[in-house]
C-alpha cells in the first residue's frame, strides 16, 4: 500500500499537483482558446415554398380574331381557285358578260340586275346575305350548294375583304347578318 500511495504522489509530483486547464494564447497570436463544450446545432431553415409555375399570358383577343380571321382569307382564295369561282367571274374577280364582278366598284351591288338568273330576287345587305348565297348557290351548275360552310364563309369572307367591307373577326353564319355591305 506503501508503494501505490508512493506511485500516486510521484505522479502528482510530476503533474504539477494541479488540475489540467486548456492552455492559454500567447500575447499577440490569433489562436482561440479549444473550447470542449458541445457545439448548438444550427437551426434548418425553413423549407422554401414550391414555386408556383409560371401561366403563360393570356393572348390579346383582337390579336387572336385578327389571326383567324387572315387564316380565313387565305382559305378563301384558296376555295376561290380550287373550286372554280375565277372560270366565270374571272382571276380578279372581274365578271365578264355571262357572270357578275365579285370584287370591285360593280361588285355585290344590293339589288341583282334584271338580267340575273340565280340571284333574282336576292338583296345583298349584309354578309349574311352574300354567304347564304354563296352556300346555296355556288359553284354554279351541277355543283351548286356543295361548299361546305368553312368553304363558303372564307371565299365570302375574302371576297368582301377584297371590296373594302369592314370584317373584324372569322365570318360565320353567327356573325354575318351583323356585318352590313355599304
Amino acid at each position: 500500500m506503501k508503494r501505490t500511495a508512493l506511485i500516486l504522489i510521484l505522479m502528482a509530483a510530476a503533474c504539477g499537483g494541479k488540475k489540467s486547464e486548456p492552455a492559454k494564447p500567447e500575447t499577440g497570436t490569433t489562436e482561440q482558446p479549444v473550447t470542449t463544450e458541445p457545439a448548438t446545432p444550427a437551426t434548418p431553415a425553413e423549407p422554401a415554398a414550391p414555386a408556383e409555375p409560371a401561366k403563360p399570358a393570356e393572348p390579346d383577343p383582337a390579336v387572336v380574331a385578327a389571326a383567324a380571321l387572315a387564316e380565313q382569307y387565305e382559305a378563301g382564295k384558296k376555295v376561290y381557285t380550287d373550286k372554280g369561282c375565277a372560270k366565270c367571274h374571272g382571276d380578279k374577280g372581274e365578271g365578264n358578260k355571262k357572270n357578275p364582278a365579285v370584287m370591285g366598284e360593280k361588285a355585290l351591288p344590293e339589288k341583282a340586275a334584271k338580267t340575273a338568273k340565280l340571284r333574282k330576287g336576292v338583296a345583298f345587305k349584309t354578309a349574311a346575305d352574300v354567304l347564304g348565297f354563296v352556300k346555296a348557290k355556288m359553284p354554279a351548275g351541277k355543283e351548286a350548294g356543295t361548299l361546305t360552310d368553312d368553304e363558303a364563309a372564307a371565299v365570302t369572307a375574302w371576297i368582301l375583304s377584297e371590296n373594302k367591307v369592314k370584317v373584324e373577326k372569322k365570318l360565320d353564319a353567327t356573325n354575318a347578318a351583323a356585318i352590313n355591305l355599304r
